[in-house]
């Protein structure tokens, strides 16, 4: 904790919480933040001690606080006035009081209730561009630039993010703007970021002493002097040196630093890892490195991700300003409904590929499936400049690449986006099992990787991810459809690997198809009661799985008319009730039958054998049984054989 902030002294009054001139403070659910002042009188004889709140130059609040020495020559206080976090100027009095005199002690200005960010990395995090645009309200913790590019244990002055130092960023800077414009909250960002630097410097930390004078203790001193009591959001922008130089232990190092953030900053709601773009030197790791950025979101808690390919103002690894203050722009839009309330949610996070898998059985076909309320474009193919000046023909097809070899591209006929899923048409039959999207590097062709990038409806780009498995298609070899003994329709199914299949039904009445439920992969029958005499009915299902899905299949059964049912052989021979069952299948036959009495599943498995021993009545227990579509069979040894079906709820 800063001196300054603790432990100043004003006549006989030490206060060890004192809000400092421009200070923010976070903001709670309810817009609202405390401005706490705490301390002791070291004097006798005063009464009570009082805070008076101004909100643009007129009082607005009054709060004062007994005071109880107790027998002792000091007393102990603590306020803290609340204030409403919006774009306004707040001014606090502190007097110490007796009842009919006062003093004042101390006064603070402009302070202001908002949220904080961070922002962490190296060049690309750091974005040193100034731009012109300034606000009072878009704050920072640093100093007036100076001479010097050094980062000090003693950058702790409140001042405007446009011109510090260390510098909030040309994209923390514009996200601050357009948080104002918009939503007209007061903000701060300290960004802690070195340009050029290793993850390593990053993962420095002194565990007696974190506030040290290294990389990590520079950050760390000036969020703690800060009283940051919430972290809307943590930003990570860093990995271009160790792709560009082979370094390949970057998975190692994040974790350990995750470690350490997660022990000095729990206040962070959400940290933000953003992957790096293509660069330029050959080197595999880079990609890995991309891979694994992507990958964040799922590996450790409250983590999310961002990317930047796309970004326009790209100079092969960095970006011009207006490039940086459209990356703000774009942070924002991704934080407005998950910080501000906004209903425009759509399409502000970058597409992120969450499965892929053969879409046909002849293996000619590969789905990428992105996530729900994702609107994918597949671009044009467009004439872009070789190493040496020539115009080329380059697509989107040509960025992906089968099982790791990216020495050519995956043969691939076409490509094209629909809602959140890619259609890959392939050239031919293939045995990839792994799918790459976008290069390790840029390759010799070309100087600088512009694109072509897979984007979304707001023309934010497709993360890039390396060997990703594709998955085979599920198939159905039966799916069908027969009308029961009890006229209702059986519908069943077999499949292997599904994790739940979609059922859905048509009816004579019904302009599409509705879905009858969402069923466990353990589920392979389903009894549809809900159906009438003559009148035929159509069922499709589709199964699906975390990796792969099945083809919609499709199926139609036509009910026997109402007259048209008549008793069949088995029904003389036997009588099954209740069928559907769920505990106790009773069964009596019309004479004593002798002979092998059998349970099978869907999938022929036998799940029940006894031996009849001219038996009139046999009932068997299939309450722990799966529900589902089971056989009965009874073979009476001289090739008779009478079966039915039975269902299990």
């Amino acid at each position: 904790m800063s001196q300054e902030t603790y432990g100043q002294r004003f006549f006989s009054v030490v206060f060890n919480k004192l809000p400092k001139d421009m200070q923010l403070f976070a903001r709670d659910d309810n817009n609202v933040a405390e401005v706490p002042f705490a301390g002791k009188i070291e004097a006798t004889g005063w009464d009570h001690m009082s805070v008076v709140t101004f909100r643009n130059g007129k009082q607005v609040g009054l709060q004062q606080q007994k005071l109880d020495y107790a027998g002792q020559s000091f007393a102990n206080f603590e306020l803290k006035p609340k204030i409403k976090a919006e774009m306004a100027d707040y001014e606090f009095a502190f007097y110490v009081c007796k009842t009919d005199d006062s003093v004042l002690i101390v006064k603070r200005t402009e302070i202001v209730a908002g949220d904080f960010y961070v922002i962490s990395g190296q060049s690309n995090a750091a974005a040193v561009h100034f731009g012109d645009w300034s606000s009072k309200y878009a704050r920072t913790l640093g100093r007036t630039p100076d001479d010097s590019p050094a980062q000090t244990l003693g950058d702790t002055m409140w001042i405007p993010s446009s011109w510090s130092w260390p510098y909030a960023g040309a994209w923390g800077v514009e996200m601050q703007r357009r948080i104002l414009e918009k939503d007209s909250i007061p903000t701060c960002v300290i960004n802690g970021a070195l340009p050029g630097s290793y993850i390593r410097y990053h993962t420095d930390r002194n565990a007696e002493n974190p506030a040290s004078s290294n990389l990590y203790g520079f950050l760390y001193q000036r969020i703690k002097a800060a009283r940051a009591g919430r972290i809307r959001a943590f930003f990570w922008y860093q990995g271009e040196q160790e792709a560009l130089e082979d370094i390949r232990n970057y998975e190692q190092e994040y974790d350990k630093l995750f470690k350490y953030w997660q022990q000095d900053y729990p206040q962070v709601d959400k940290f933000v890892v953003v992957q790096i773009p293509v660069l330029f030197n050959p080197y595999y790791v880079a990609g890995t490195i991309r891979e694994f950025q992507r990958k964040t979101k799922y590996i450790y808690p409250k983590t999310d991700h961002f990317n930047v390919n796309g970004l326009p103002g790209f100079d092969g690894i960095h970006y011009s300003l207006s490039g940086y203050q459209e990356l703000g722009r774009r942070v924002y839009n991704f934080l407005k409904p998950k910080v501000y309330g906004s209903a425009d949610s759509s399409n502000v996070n970058c597409p992120d590929v969450q499965k892929i898998y053969y879409s046909s059985e002849q293996k000619d076909e590969i789905t990428l499936v992105f996530e729900e309320g994702q609107n994918l474009r597949w671009p044009k193919d467009t004439l872009i400049d070789d190493v040496s000046g020539t115009k080329f023909l380059k697509g989107l097809k040509d960025v992906f690449y089968f099982d790791g070899d990216e020495s050519k591209p995956a043969s691939i006929a076409s490509g094209s986006a629909n809602g959140n899923k890619v259609i890959l048409k392939l050239a031919g039959a293939s045995n990839a099992s792994k799918l790459t999207y976008l290069p390790a590097y840029k390759g010799e062709q070309i100087r600088i990787y512009y694109g072509p990038f897979l984007t979304n409806a707001r023309g934010l780009g497709a993360f890039s991810f390396q060997e990703y498995a594709i998955a085979n298609i599920i198939t159905f070899p039966v799916f069908e459809a027969k009308e029961s003994e009890l006229a209702s329709v059986l519908v069943s199914w077999q499949s292997t690997g599904a994790d739940q299949y979609v059922l859905e039904k048509k009816g004579p009445d019904d302009a599409d198809f509705k879905t009858i439920d969402t069923f466990n992969g353990s589920t392979l029958s389903y009894e549809d009661k809900d159906v009438s005499p003559d009148e035929t009915y159509s069922y499709r299902i589709q199964a699906f799985s975390k990796t792969s899905q099945s083809l919609v299949k499709t199926t139609t059964v036509k009910m026997l008319p109402l007259l048209a049912v008549k008793p069949e052989p088995r029904e003389m021979f036997w009588k099954i009730y209740p069928n559907p069952v769920s505990a106790a299948l009773k069964v009596e036959f019309k004479n004593p039958v002798k002979g092998q009495i059998r349970l099978s599943n869907a999938r022929g498995q036998l799940v029940h054998n006894a031996q009849l021993k001219s038996e009139s009545r046999y009932e068997m227990d299939i309450s722990t049984m799966p529900t589902g579509l089971y056989i009965l069979t009874v073979d009476q040894g001289d090739g008779t054989m009478i079966s039915s079906k039975i269902i299990k709820q």
